[in-house]
């Protein structure tokens, strides 16, 4: 299945909002929208485009209402997600979805590529996790992959360039099954490293910040980062 979101923030109006596909879109403030699952995505085959303009002066906040489920398909187990970001002068976006959880046997790739002005104001928060678990914390299945890219331009240069890898994949160690980050730009704070957990964050040489956190769920990635990330820079 194909699936393509386009929301369009500008600073006189309510967002403006198209969605094909099996995700769905409702303003929940006034800055505010959610995403909805309509239909069970992604599965094995599936891809999602989110396309999110922020325009200038705009200010937009994009989340979801649940965890994204990837699951394989018959005869098939990758699946992708892409955002593409564009914030003008002056506009502010907040992106924070629930996570996205990778089911046994199946293999989600996302990626999410951000233009920025060089007075814009954002925050991108990402998390994923391998294996769902049982509310007694029980591993149901352990099985999948989930590789992620966070590109960010601004003013057409190049500012960060990341990608992370966890579960079943050659190479990769599987001793964490979750990841989190928080990308802030601007931020003028330093590194900043936690010694008794993966958690780290990272100062970009044009300005911003990268918080990004390591652990067995994630939820507890973002207990590290949000912690890490609210902090000053230690002294």
């Amino acid at each position: 299945m194909q699936t393509e979101v386009t929301i369009t923030a500008r600073p006189d109006r309510s967002p403006r909002i198209t969605a094909t596909g099996a995700i769905t879109v409702r303003q929940t403030g006034r800055h505010t929208i959610h995403l909805v699952g309509a239909a069970a995505t992604p599965l094995g085959g599936d891809d999602i485009s989110v396309r999110v303009e922020v325009a200038p002066g705009a200010h937009l906040e994009v989340r979801s209402v649940a965890a994204t489920i990837a699951l394989p398909s018959v005869g098939r187990a990758d699946s992708t997600a892409r955002w593409e970001l564009t914030v003008g002068e002056g506009g502010l976006l907040v992106v924070d979805p629930e996570p996205t959880i990778v089911a046994a046997g199946a293999q989600h790739r996302s990626r999410m590529i951000a233009h920025l002005a060089s007075d814009a104001a954002v925050a991108i928060h990402e998390r994923a996790q391998i294996g769902r678990r049982s509310v007694d914390r029980q591993v149901v299945d352990a099985g999948g992959s989930w590789q992620g890219a966070l590109t960010v331009d601004l003013d057409g240069d190049p500012l960060l360039r990341h990608q992370t890898v966890i579960g079943e994949h050659p190479g990769v160690p599987t001793t964490h099954r979750a990841f989190g980050s928080v990308f802030r730009f601007p931020d003028t704070r330093g590194d900043d490293v936690d010694p008794n957990e993966f958690v780290a964050r990272l100062s970009l040489a044009g300005g911003g910040t990268l918080t990004t956190a390591l652990a067995d769920t994630a939820a507890r990635c973002r207990t590290l980062y949000d912690a890490l990330d609210t902090r000053a820079v230690l002294t």
